[in-house]
């Protein structure tokens, strides 16, 4: 087995390396939180997109037309 490093950056000094490590730390935080939004984001889009394809078939061209249901208040207002 080598003792070779898993990295080299020759000509950093030790606080050079730190801070480079401390810098990829937080692109790498950043690139995590990016990934984690983006997923919510496209499970956020497939519900719309799911709830817009049942919505669909109540909609005429001609006409904007969405279901309707009476409002339990409403009828017992009306009795």
């Amino acid at each position: 087995m080598q003792n070779e490093p898993y990295f080299y950056n020759p000509g950093m000094t030790p606080e050079q390396l730190e801070d480079w490590l401390s810098q990829q730390k937080l692109h790498l935080s950043h690139y995590n939180r990016l990934v984690s939004e983006r997923a919510a984001l496209i499970k956020r889009l497939t519900e719309v997109d799911n709830d817009l394809e049942r919505y669909a078939p109540t909609l005429k061209q001609e006409k904007l037309s969405f279901p309707w249901e009476p409002s339990p208040l409403l009828e017992a207002h009306q009795k």
